[in-house]
């Protein structure tokens, strides 16, 4: 017998599929998989969507990179070329964090409570760590989960 959670996670399987394939991805993701995505994977996912406006289902470390580059820049409200806690708060949730102070420790590298251009590109870094390929990052990597180094 299927629990209202159990709905709840097809529903959330389904919605990603359909977002995905609105996006002009092509997935082989199917429901029951999709239920086994963590939370993260599927934030993940949605980055991806955004970078890859082509929808041609891949993204090159370059594009990710020219991507966050200009989110930093939009994020950063005041151009003080860092972001605050503040700023931080309109992206999440993001990286698992669910509040900015939580993702501004995520991120802060150097301990100065401000989050600076280099250390906000560390999140393409995260992205990538999926990636089965050291430039070039696929749909199905994200899908598969973290690619395993020997």
């Amino acid at each position: 017998m299927e629990t209202p959670a159990d709905n709840m996670k097809l529903a959330a399987a389904a919605t990603m599929i359909l977002c995905l394939a609105a996006a002009g991805c092509q997935s082989s993701i199917s429901p029951s998989a999709a239920e086994r995505i963590s939370p993260v994977r599927l934030e993940y996912i949605e980055e991806f969507k955004r970078i890859d406006r082509a929808g041609k289902g891949r993204i090159t470390l370059e594009e990710a990179t020219a991507y966050y580059s200009v989110r930093f820049s939009e994020l950063d409200k005041n151009r003080d070329g860092f972001l605050d806690v503040a700023e931080l708060e309109s992206i999440l949730p993001a990286m698992g964090a669910k509040s900015g102070k939580e993702l501004l420790l995520k991120l802060d590298r150097n301990g100065d409570n401000k989050v600076s251009r280099s250390e906000f590109l560390v999140i393409t870094n995260w992205l990538f760590e999926f990636a089965t390929s050291p430039t070039e990052l696929a749909l199905g990597d994200l899908e598969r989960g973290p690619a395993v180094t020997a």
